[in-house]
């Protein structure tokens, strides 16, 4: 039951993301007065729809994305002007257009999306991606700055027996008899429940300020105020000097220890550090589109070669909805952790969404971008000759890239979902 709402939670948020994409593009469209015939969430059969004034809204059976239908996308061909390159690449280019401006009539002339200025195409064709970006914005500030995080409290959850080395992989204690043995410092000292409210009189605020005194105290006294069971009370510890990881990778430093754990809690990021949070996940965003072609290698691998999939790797749809389900359904999660997890999911495919739609190819957003670029860019160089006129970019002539474009993306789906299928990604146990 839980595994189907998980399910259900990630592709509801799925679905409003791609809703919300196209009205990124739907709004901005008619502002400027082009003719929107059609605003389908989804493709293949549709499931319902409903006309309002001109345009058709409804919901389509796949829910692999969405689209609008604007009238007039490619102008038409203009007189004597051939495509330069195989007969069936211009019959396809044609056939193209002539699909494109199947709904102009004389009434549109004005109404049409390649007479828009290249700036108004630009918004257009930005909006959609835009949106997915706000939506990114809204669920990471909602999720650091009304639930926050998981951080270490400053209240002790256990205390260890003896001091053992972090980089040891057994983390067992030898017999209390043997010449190996430590006791560490907070053994005896120490209980569960205890809250440290200072260090030698200054107050902690969080523990990574106790971190701080700790690990610059080797074989040094210090005094612990602490609370236990309401009560104040003062007690007095020696760390001792232990190696420890530093927290970045597999670094590690001698540094002074005593020998417990602290509970966690949910703790709300500040403005500054919520922006630091964005501009990582950013960075990484990035990073994620530039291994692009090395994770569709290892999915290939996967797929034909049968070799084990990349736990970091490539996930489509059926994957997302698989590790939504998961995380709903996992009983060593608790409910806000869910909830954590679910939102952080939904604001990555987000933020990737955004990148991706970016990209300068067709049959994507940022093909349509790079297309009113060129326009401008023409515009402008006309009106440096003093020859001033409108140039409109006929992206009709890109078809054969599109179409090379779009079997790629299909292909690459088809064996995403082969693979979350058959070897599907997990989460950790």
């Amino acid at each position: 039951m839980l595994y189907a709402l998980g399910v259900l939670a990630f592709a509801v948020g799925l679905l409003a993301s791609i809703a919300l994409h196209e009205i990124g593009h739907l709004v901005p469209a008619k502002k400027f007065g082009v003719r929107v015939t059609q605003y389908m969430v989804g493709f293949g059969p549709t499931i319902f729809s409903r006309r309002r004034g001109e345009t058709e809204y409804g919901l389509k059976a796949i829910p692999l994305g969405g689209y609008i239908r604007m009238i007039g996308m490619v102008p038409p061909r203009a007189d004597g002007k051939r495509f330069r390159g195989p007969r069936r690449m211009g019959e396809l280019v044609e056939e193209f257009r002539a699909t494109s401006r199947t709904e102009v009539t004389a009434a549109d002339t004005n109404r049409q999306f390649y007479r828009l200025t290249p700036g108004k195409k630009m918004i257009v064709m930005l909006g959609g991606p835009s949106m997915n970006l706000l939506i990114f914005f809204v669920l990471t500030i909602l999720l650091y700055g009304l639930i926050g995080v998981r951080a270490p409290t400053t209240t002790v959850g256990s205390v260890s027996n003896c001091v053992v080395s972090s980089t040891v992989s057994d983390q067992t204690c030898p017999a209390p008899t043997s010449s190996g043995y430590r006791k560490a410092p907070a053994n005896g000292v120490l209980q569960p429940g205890d809250n440290i409210t200072a260090i030698n009189g200054t107050p902690i605020k969080n523990w990574s300020d106790a971190v701080r005194v700790i690990e610059a105290s080797p074989d040094k006294r210090i005094t612990l105020s602490v609370r236990r069971d309401g009560k104040p009370v003062q007690l007095s510890i020696t760390p001792v000097l232990n190696t420890k990881y530093t927290g970045t990778g597999t670094e590690t430093k001698q540094a002074g220890f005593i020998g417990i754990s602290t509970t966690e809690a949910y703790q709300r990021l500040t403005p500054g550090q919520i922006r630091s949070v964005i501009w990582q996940q950013l960075g990484l965003s990035v990073e994620a589109l530039k291994q692009f072609p090395a994770k569709i290698g290892s999915l290939v691998g996967t797929v034909f070669q049968g070799k084990p999939r990349d736990q970091n790797g490539a996930v489509g749809v059926v994957g997302l909805g698989r590790i939504g389900g998961e995380i709903a359904e996992s009983a060593q999660v608790a409910a806000l952790d869910k909830v954590s997890m679910l939102l952080s999911l939904l604001a990555s495919v987000n933020l990737l969404l955004f990148f991706f739609n970016l990209l300068p190819l067709l049959p994507l957003d940022g093909g349509h971008v790079a297309g009113a670029l060129v326009e401008a860019i023409r515009r402008g160089i006309a009106r440096l000759r003093k020859r001033p006129r409108l140039i409109f970019v006929d992206v009709a002539q890109l078809v054969p890239v599109m179409y090379v474009v779009a079997s790629i993306l299909i292909v690459f789906s088809v064996l995403v979902m082969y693979a979350d299928i058959v070897k599907p990604i997990t989460l950790p146990n």
